[in-house]
């Protein structure tokens, strides 16, 4: 089932929330809303479920226009971040509660919990009450009570966010191939971790402020970000942004001149240079010599914190360095270049071809 939202706007009181959002998802998509807390992506996905309604544009549900259709009648199961079980009902009750809702006969209740218990691992834990579960037991029975629905659409609000690094990267993965590719149920999936997104969605819509920002593929949106807040959002550690300027078509940066290999014609004057620390490397012929500041260890690398002038840099390495802080290290560039306006802060060029 497809989800097309046309010219969502939203304002509480004199704050608006969303600004004329524009999102198509396809049948059988896993979509995920991306964006920093207090975005709209919330707000976003109560909208589709009608739990809220906008100031202005269309939900349309497999082409049809859904703005005046109660809840109940969309066929849309979510999940919250709290995952809002009922402390008094068992696991077994808590999922069959929408079906009791129904009307459904008992035979078949007890058949489709089993089934979904099933599906979700957590049939051992059917006469159980929420309080004797784990955070990631709670998690699945509040799944379990969506599916057992058979939705046509799913809607998750950041449901992994009160779960430990370890299990989040467990259920994230489970999650994807249960709805996508077991499933093949339409997500969408609201969430302000990138890691998250970038490896779970077929597609992201990054909002900020309410506005959508840019829509594409993991891939896409690490390789050809739209604006500098992309650029920085998208990518652990964050991308670099470096005041820079453009002439005679090359770019001055730290005294020195990058030439443009292709035929790239650049606009005149100040910009802003782009490069991710894993495209920064330590060794000569260097581009300049910056100060160490410090370094975080990750266990699978390094993070070095470079400064220049009144700016910071970030560079990342595989293998600690011999450097110590407050010495100088010689730094090249050694990866694309993303050239952004210096006023709107959008990306004019990906330069993959220069020379310095």
């Amino acid at each position: 089932m497809s989800v097309e939202l046309k010219n969502i706007t939203k304002a509480f009181g004199s704050t608006e929330v969303l600004k004329d959002v524009n999102i198509r998802i396809e049948k059988g998509e896993f979509f995920v809303l991306l964006g920093p807390s207090g975005s709209g992506k919330s707000t976003l996905l109560r909208i589709i479920a009608g739990l809220e309604e906008p100031d202005r544009g269309e939900i349309l549900i497999n082409g049809q226009r859904v703005n005046e259709l109660d809840p109940s009648k969309r066929n849309i199961a979510m999940v919250f971040q709290n995952y809002a079980l009922y402390p008094h009902m068992n696991v077994f009750n808590n999922i069959s509660f929408p079906l009791k809702m129904r009307g459904v006969k008992k035979e078949e209740i007890i058949s489709k919990v089993r089934e979904v218990a099933n599906l979700l691992n957590i049939t051992h834990l059917l006469d159980k009450y929420p309080y004797q579960l784990s955070g990631g037991e709670q998690q699945r029975v509040a799944l379990a009570r969506a599916l057992v629905r058979d939705p046509e659409v799913f809607l998750l609000d950041e449901p992994l966010s009160n779960l430990d690094a370890k299990l989040r990267v467990k259920l994230r993965f489970e999650l994807r191939k249960l709805l996508h590719d077991q499933l093949g149920i339409t997500t969408i999936y609201v969430t302000h971790d990138q890691i998250e997104a970038m490896t779970m969605a077929d597609r992201i819509a990054v909002i900020n402020k309410g506005a959508l920002m840019q829509i594409g593929t993991p891939t896409e949106l690490y390789e050809k970000p739209k604006n500098t807040f992309i650029a920085t959002f998208i990518g652990t550690p964050s991308m670099n942004l470096i005041m820079a300027r453009v002439e005679d078509n090359a770019i001055k940066v730290f005294g020195r001149r990058i030439i443009v290999r292709d035929k790239t014609r650049l606009p005149e004057g100040d910009i802003i240079l782009g490069i991710r620390p894993q495209d920064i490397k330590v060794g000569e012929p260097s581009i300049a010599r910056l100060k160490l500041a410090g370094e975080e260890k990750l266990g699978s690398g390094y993070i070095l914190h470079l400064n220049f002038e009144n700016s910071e840099l970030l560079l990342y390495l595989e293998r600690e360095t011999a450097a110590v802080k407050g010495e100088f290290i010689p730094v090249l560039f050694d990866g694309p270049l993303y050239l952004f306006d210096s006023s709107t802060e959008e990306l004019v060029t990906k330069i993959d071809n220069y020379e310095v």
